[in-house]
């Protein structure tokens, strides 16, 4: 199944599966300072259902948002049209790896480990080839990723109930996660599925979801920048801008710069 379609079925428990995140909180102050914080045009990744982007727009910011899943550009669309923003927000149907964009960017960030949805390294490095040809001289771009540790792989791989909240039907409905990770190949398969429960409790419905995702170890991170032409300025350990160290950081944040 392809990164769109995934999302395309993941859209509607999105906001669900975001809000019950243990770093959606720290990761859209983290974000929406980054893009305050920058004169010229900003441009989300994987803006997804504009969690950040509308929240920025809200703000005064204009943003350019880029999605493969037109599920949730749609979702996004809706969300800034509730927001009174949605004419700060420019909407793009793409792949990180062939957005063109009309004029070069200041900053290019992909937020919530989103390069993850690229299981290769080849493919990842054509990603940030091509973010580094859509920006400026002098532009940045930030991103986040896993930082698997034993204690994090253990996490993922158990049976965990994520949320419990009625769907829009007013049904009970449970929502599950587990994972697969591959070690060797640094993949990871999370499976969700909803419970839906009757009056009594009692299982009426059930439906999977599957997510494909990846990671990289942070010194291929690093080498995959400098490859690509970037300056590294900063890896944080976590999104309080904590510097990076591998025996207390729970992440890792880049903000890498393209010379000029």
């Amino acid at each position: 199944m392809t990164i769109a379609a995934e999302y395309d079925r993941f859209a509607d428990i999105y906001a669900v599966w975001t809000e019950t995140a243990a770093s959606s909180r720290a990761n859209l102050a983290f974000y929406v300072d980054a893009y305050l914080a920058v004169e010229g045009l900003v441009v989300e990744l994987g803006v997804g259902d504009g969690r950040i982007a509308v929240q920025a727009a809200r703000r005064g910011r204009d943003i350019i948002g880029v999605d493969l899943s037109a599920a949730m550009l749609a979702r996004c669309r809706r969300r800034a049209e509730e927001a009174g923003v949605l004419h700060r927000l420019t909407l793009i149907h793409a792949d990180f790896r062939d957005f063109q964009l009309e004029a070069p960017a200041s900053l290019i960030a992909l937020p919530y480990h989103s390069l993850g949805h690229l299981l290769t390294l080849d493919d990842k490095r054509q990603a940030l080839t091509h973010v580094y040809s859509q920006l400026r001289p002098g532009g940045l771009f930030i991103f986040d990723d896993f930082l698997m540790t034993p204690a994090l792989v253990d996490h993922m791989r158990r049976v965990q109930l994520r949320a419990e909240y009625r769907s829009p039907a007013g049904v009970e409905t449970l929502l599950w996660v587990t994972s697969l990770v591959n070690e060797a190949s640094q993949v990871i398969r999370v499976v969700t599925w909803e419970d839906e429960a009757d009056a009594e409790g009692l299982l009426t419905r059930r439906r999977y979801r599957r997510l494909s995702l990846s990671w990289l170890e942070p010194a291929q991170a690093r080498s995959l920048l400098v490859e690509v032409g970037f300056e590294v300025e900063a890896c944080f350990g976590d999104l309080a801008r904590t510097p990076f160290s591998p025996d207390t950081a729970h992440e890792q944040v880049w903000i890498a710069r393209k010379p000029g």
